[in-house]
Formats: structure tokens, sequence, C-alpha cells
């Protein structure tokens, strides 16, 4: 005796009673086979419910072997048994695959693209589509779908008795058995072969946003929130626009130009800094006298593009090697290493071997990072 599926037919059965047929051992714990169930198992891109068996969690729920299997931390006493799902998970759910059928039902009336992929995540849904689509055609969607939203249209899941005469979407190639194909349809709008359970109208889904787009494959991947998710995920974003907003002393409708406003500033800033620790590095070049010896010169106050200005310099200083090194001995020293009178490339394997770390670069100029301590530098370079 197989399982009756609930959940084909009624999405909104939260609770009910079942008989247990069959109890099993396994590897992920205890399973238990029902005479009926609305719990549903992993399928068609989404994940199985969850809730209790009597006293039993219900971890998981999958298809093993044909049957449908309730994977539970315990065994009920009894064999008859009271069943209840996670309700709000459950709900979460139906509003974002329903919101699905509705984006890609609106994105086929529109587009003609069919739906290729899909998938409810715990953070977000996702599906694909088959063709490209510009900003304003996926805004064109998202409002058809919310439309259909608006109108509250009656949802039925059932199996067509002729289904070779019946226009629908689905994901594979379109089968002939009836007993194979199940149809959600959303009244007046959308047609698609489907095995989750689903809402009964589709005002329930509520707001329906994608929240982000990419070209993938040909087509588009999209990312989109349904209902109490989207409400959730706006909140979150109220949030954090309202910190932002706080920080820059802007209203929340202008953080974008104040934002601007702020990055010329900081540009403005890096200008001045840069024209400083250039001046600076002229008054530090200008107190090192020229000799035939090597040079090397240890100053934290440097970064990257400032070592290197001050190596090519310093190069002019002395016939031999400018080294100037920045950090501590606990986090090693970043370096560049100059020379206008000796092939630096050749010498690479020697100062790999005497600094410790990385180095490379070209017969000029050479960075990198040491490991070795400031005493062992200064030692190598006083030789």
């Amino acid at each position: 005796m197989k399982t009756k599926k609930l959940y084909e037919t009624d999405g909104m059965l939260f609770s009910f009673r079942a008989n247990i047929m069959e109890t099993r051992e396994t590897e992920k714990g205890y399973g238990i086979v029902l005479d009926q169930t609305a719990f549903f198992p992993e399928g068609g891109g989404q994940t199985a419910d969850t809730g209790y068996i009597d006293d039993a969690r219900v971890l998981d729920v999958q298809i093993v072997g044909g049957e449908i299997v309730h994977f539970v931390d315990r065994l009920p006493k009894e064999k008859e048994v009271s069943c209840r799902l996670d309700a709000d998970e459950r709900f979460r759910k139906m509003q974002n695959h329903l919101g699905e059928h509705l984006l890609c039902g609106a994105i086929h009336k529109l587009y003609g693209y069919e739906n290729v992929g899909f998938h409810l995540g715990a953070d977000y849904m996702t599906f694909d589509v088959s063709g490209p689509m510009t900003a304003e055609q996926i805004y064109e969607a998202e409002l058809l779908a919310n439309g259909a939203v608006a109108e509250n249209a009656p949802v039925r899941c059932y199996y067509p008795e002729n289904v070779s005469a019946l226009d629908y979407r689905a994901k594979s190639e379109k089968l002939e058995d009836v007993s194979e194909i199940r149809i959600v349809e959303v009244e007046g709008f959308d047609r698609c072969a489907c095995c989750a359970p689903h809402l009964d109208e589709a005002g329930k889904v509520g707001l329906i946003k994608i929240v982000d787009a990419m070209k993938y494959k040909g087509g588009m991947r999209f990312w989109a929130l349904c209902g109490f998710d989207a409400l959730a995920d706006y909140d979150h974003r109220l949030t954090e626009i309202r910190k932002v907003s706080a920080l820059l002393s802007a209203k929340p409708t202008e953080i974008a130009e104040a934002v601007k406003s702020k990055l010329d500033e900081i540009g403005e800033l890096k200008k001045t800094v840069g024209a400083l620790k250039r001046e600076l590095n002229a008054m530090k070049l200008a107190s090192i006298e020229r000799t035939d010896e090597n040079i090397c010169i240890f100053d934290d106050s440097m970064d990257g593009n400032t070592m290197r200005e001050f190596a090519t310099g310093g190069m002019k200083k002395t016939s031999a090697v400018f080294a100037v090194f920045a950090g501590t001995d606990e986090t090693g020293y970043q370096f560049v290493i100059g020379s206008e009178g000796i092939k630096l490339k050749a010498r690479i394997p020697e100062f790999k071997s005497a600094l410790g770390g990385k180095c490379g670069g070209s017969d000029k100029m050479l960075f990198g990072h040491a490991d070795k301590s400031k005493a062992e530098i200064e030692a190598f370079f006083a030789r």
C-alpha cells in the first residue's frame, strides 16, 4: 500500500491523523512510513517539511525506494498518530514557490521564455529562465506577477484527464502519461507541472520582489523573495539604510548623493595625502648621503606605493642596493629593493634565502614579504 499524498491536493493542511505502516532504523535515525501524509518529501528544488509525529520530531522526509520515509528522532508509542507540520515554515515555502510560478508565468506570457531551473533555499529563492532580459523587462514581469497576486485568483492542483490537450509550462519535456503529470493552475494566469504543495489563493503569496539578477547560460538567473520573507528582507534593508542615513546626516532618500559627496571628499583628501607623502619622501631622501654601500631603511609609515616611490628615488643614492622595509618582527615586513647598478632578478634566490618569505620582480626592482627579524635583515644588507 502506497502512502496517500495529502499535500498534493491540499497544501493548506498542516495537521492530520495517520497510521504507521512501517518503522525502520537507518543511518539518519528512525524512519517511519505512514498510510497518508501531508509532509512534503524533498524534491523539485524544494526541501522537505519538518514537524512532529506525536512527540517524535520529523527532521527530514525523503522518497526512498518509492516510499515516503519520515526520518524522526524517536519512534512513537502508538500506531495511530497525530501529525503536525511546522506551519510557518511550510507557509513561507509555499509563498516563495507559488511566487516563482507567477514570476515565471509572467516572463513566459511577456517574452516566451521557459523556466529551466528552480531552488528554494534558506535565504533566497532562485530560478533560471531560457532567455536574456533587460532591467525594464524584469520590472515589467515583476509588476505583472504582483498584479496576479492582487487579483487573488484561486489555485488548483490536479492530475488532468487529458494532459496532451492541456497547455502548460514544464521544466522538462511534456509527458503523455497522466499519472506522472500534476498541474498547478493559477486561474486565468498560469499552468505549470509541479510536484510541490501550494497555497489555495494567489493573494496569500503577498509581495513578490526580485532582489538580484544575472546573465546565466544564455538566459537569466534570478534571486527573489515573496511574502513574509520579502517583508523581512525589506525591514533589514530599511534598518541598514537608516544606519547609513544617520552616519551621513542625510535623509534616507538622499543617501546616494551623500555617499557620492563623501567619496569625492575622500578622493580630494587622498590627493592631498599623496602630495604630502611625496614631499616627505623627498625630505627623507635629501637627508641620505650618496654611498657605494647597500642602504637599508625601515619605515612603518609607508604603504606599498610610497615604498615604491621612495625606492625609485633611493636607487640614485647608491651604486649598490637600496632597500626599504615596513612592518614588524611579529607580522613580517613588506619590502621594495631597487638598484641602478646591479641586476636584481638573478639575485632573487639569494634574497629569498636571506630574508625568508616571498620575492619577485625585475632587474631594476624587487618586491616581497620578509619573515626574518629586523636585526637579521639589517645584518644581511650590512655585509
